[in-house]
């Protein structure tokens, strides 16, 4: 890790803490969150409704 990872990291958290996102960005955020949602039920239903990291 070099001083341009941690200057992203710090510009990536500060976006995330004051909700500063452009609207390419919000819609960005918003189909990946739904593409990982759709994962976790297609998951969660071919293990029987079970989460299979969690075991219940």
């Amino acid at each position: 890790m070099d001083r341009d990872d941690v200057t992203r990291f710090r510009k990536n958290l500060e976006k995330h803490l004051r909700d500063d996102y452009s609207v390419a960005e919000r819609n960005h955020l918003a189909t990946q969150k739904a593409r990982a949602q759709e994962n976790v039920k297609r998951i969660i239903n071919n293990c029987g409704g079970k989460n299979p990291l969690l075991g219940y």
